[in-house]
């Protein structure tokens, strides 16, 4: 996997202070791609789910830390922190609006999860949203990466 466009590079100090202010650490492999790449379009985009092979969808964008920037990591994570579950982060989106998401802490800090949107549930005011729309994806952030393919890559 290769990116083929990325963001501003993020320094580990501007990206300490934003863990600080987030309360939780990132992921090793997730924080070096940020400080690395911060974000960006990579040239292999189909990811399958870990545990339904046969279903996937396709990675428009990985976020970044991009000020005043639509696709601004922090600007999703404040957008749907009451629509996720608290655990979790939004770190890039397929061309539905379907959402990637990472877990940042408890049991299952490090997976990646697609989050399905015409799946969510409605919630009351102050009601945990849960897994009920999340599928696995990988493992890791690596596993993640790893395993993206370009379309004449899967068996169909």
């Amino acid at each position: 996997m290769m990116i083929i466009s990325n963001n501003k590079h993020i320094n580990d100090e501007t990206l300490g202070a934003i863990e600080q202010s987030l309360s939780f650490i990132f992921p090793k492999t997730y924080r070096a791609f940020l400080i690395e790449h911060n974000g960006g379009e990579t040239d292999k985009k189909i990811f399958l789910f870990k545990k339904e092979p046969a279903n996937g969808s396709v990675l428009d964008r990985l976020f970044g830390v991009i000020p005043n920037n639509y696709l601004n990591l922090l600007l999703y994570i404040r957008n749907y922190k009451k629509r996720i579950p608290d655990n979790c982060i939004p770190i890039g989106a397929d061309p539905g609006s379907n959402l990637i998401l990472l877990s940042v802490k408890g049991s299952d800090r490090g997976k990646i999860y697609f989050w399905d949107h015409e799946m969510e549930a409605d919630t009351d005011q102050g009601e945990i949203p849960d897994y009920s729309n999340l599928t696995l994806i990988a493992d890791s952030f690596d596993e993640f990466i790893n395993n993206l393919k370009r379309e004449d890559e899967i068996d169909i």
